[in-house]
Formats: C-alpha cells, sequence, structure tokens
C-alpha cells in the first residue's frame, strides 16, 4: 500500500514538473534584447545604362548618283579618309578625261604661241620683224594662255565634281546605321551612312523618373561592365534630361522592360579605355 502511494506521489511530481519546467527546456536559454540604435543607410541608386558617343557624323552626297559601293557594314570601325561610298561616276570621269584632252591641246598651243611671240619680239628688237608682226604674234600668244586657264579651270571643276562621287570617312569611328545599300540612287544630301566618334564617348543610363530626384549634375557614379568583370569605372553625372521618355535599353526581366518611364542620365567617365559603342554597363550613383 506505501509502495503504491509512493509511485502515484512520484508521478504527480513528474507531472507538475513537465507542466512548468517544460517550455523554458524546450525553448533554451532565453536572450535579452539589446536595443541598438539604428544607422542611417543610404542605398545606392542603381540602373543600366549604355556606351555612345557624343559626336555622331552623317555621310550624305553632294550629288545625286546611284550607289555603286559601300565598303563598310554597320558596326564596323573606319578611319578618318577611308573611302566608303562610291557612286556611279562613268560619265564624270569621261569628262574629266575629256578635259584632260583639252587642256593637253591647250598647252601645247600656248607652248607654240609663247615661243613665236618670244622669237617675234627677238626679231622686232633687230630690226628683223615689223610691228605689225609682233602685236599679231603678240595676240595669238595672250588667246593661247587665256585658252589655257579656262581650260585649266573647267579641268579642276570636273574633278572637283568627280571626287564628289567618292564619299570618304571624316573621322575615325564607327558605322552605326546604314540608311542605303548599293543599288539604291542617293538623293543630293540624302544621308547614307551615320558615324560615331570613337574619340568622344559618355555612358547614357535610363533612371526611373522616380529616382531622378535623388541624382544631381557632378554626383559620383561607378559603371561596371559584364565583359570586365572585376573592373570598376569611375566618373561623375555631366547632365540630366528633363525629357520623360519609355524605356528603351533592354533587360532580360519582362516586368522591367515594360511600361516604365525614364530620364536619362549622362556620365562623363575618367576613363573609356576597353568600352565600345553599343555596350550595356551597370550603372551605380553614389549616395553620399
Amino acid at each position: 500500500m506505501k509502495l503504491k502511494l509512493l509511485l502515484i506521489f512520484a508521478v504527480v511530481v513528474i507531472g507538475l514538473l513537465i507542466v512548468f519546467l517544460g517550455p523554458v527546456i524546450l525553448k533554451g536559454p532565453v536572450r535579452k534584447e539589446i536595443p541598438q540604435e539604428k544607422a542611417a543607410i543610404k542605398h545606392a541608386v542603381i540602373a543600366k545604362g549604355v556606351v555612345e558617343s557624343k559626336n555622331h557624323v552623317e555621310i550624305s552626297s553632294k550629288v545625286s548618283g546611284l550607289i555603286i559601293q559601300i565598303t563598310a557594314n554597320e558596326g564596323e570601325k573606319v578611319t578618318k579618309g577611308r573611302a566608303l561610298i562610291m557612286l556611279d561616276n562613268q560619265e564624270k570621269t569621261a569628262q574629266v578625261k575629256e578635259m584632260e584632252a583639252l587642256t593637253k591641246k591647250a598647252d601645247a598651243n600656248y607652248s607654240k604661241a609663247k615661243a613665236d611671240y618670244e622669237r617675234y619680239r627677238r626679231l622686232y628688237d633687230g630690226n628683223a620683224a615689223t610691228l605689225d608682226e609682233l602685236e599679231t604674234f603678240e595676240r595669238q600668244f595672250k588667246f593661247a594662255e587665256a585658252e589655257l586657264a579656262e581650260t585649266n579651270s573647267k579641268l579642276d571643276r570636273a574633278k572637283t565634281v568627280l571626287r564628289d562621287y567618292t564619299l570618304k570617312s571624316p573621322i575615325d569611328g564607327i558605322v552605326i546605321t546604314k540608311h542605303l545599300e548599293p543599288g539604291e540612287t542617293a538623293g543630293e544630301g540624302t544621308p547614307i551612312l551615320t558615324l560615331a566618334d570613337l574619340n568622344s564617348l559618355k555612358i547614357t543610363a535610363e533612371l526611373d523618373e522616380t529616382d531622378v530626384g535623388k541624382i544631381q549634375i557632378g554626383q559620383k557614379a561607378e559603371v561596371s561592365a559584364d565583359a570586365y568583370r572585376g573592373s570598376t569605372y569611375y566618373g561623375k553625372v555631366d547632365k540630366i534630361s528633363e525629357d520623360v521618355k519609355r524605356k528603351k535599353i533592354r533587360t532580360f526581366d519582362p516586368i522591367v522592360w515594360m511600361d516604365i518611364n525614364t530620364q536619362e542620365i549622362t556620365i562623363a567617365l575618367d576613363s573609356f579605355e576597353g568600352l565600345v559603342i553599343g555596350m550595356t554597363v551597370d550603372v551605380k550613383f553614389n549616395q553620399e
């Protein structure tokens, strides 16, 4: 009987211990929270950007003509002075050859007239020719001289026009747009190629219009490109566009791409070494 009572008492004690001490044992030691001051964290504003040229040059023809050849494709680098576009110049080439033949003939006439005049000048000085004879050869000489000057002038003009049928690159650049193709006719003043200046680069970033207020002229920026992982380019905000436009720099996130209004931010870098026109970059605007 006593043993039975002891067992019942032990069970009751164990039950009470489980009820009161179980939660403490299961939760483990209680950690006292130490209040800390929250530091004010300024998150950097991040945007996508693209390497562009500050200077675009349109190559257009001064004359109308059929495009025979374009020697550069879009995305191709070209050097200053390189012939890029050839127009049909057969007619103008023929005109130049004709004027060269006329000039050669005029030059021969001039040389003969000059020799005759100088000979009669000496004869007249020696009283071996009359004044009328001298004046006749003088007139012939002056006529030949004027004729040669005229044909030379016409030849120069013909050569100048012929040069207009070959269009050369005015800069070291890259072809970014081909407006016409061989076989098409280029009108006078119609753009055929657009070049971007390789020596005048900038970063154009598209920033959500709601973040533009956080950016100011002269603010420091860091630029990185997937092509040069681990490398950082440093620069400053050079310009903030006031125009609000639809986002045009594509990303892999369709939600980011759709229906977003942005403003363009221009960044000038300390160095553009390795960066090429059209390359997409990440831009971080530092918040001090």
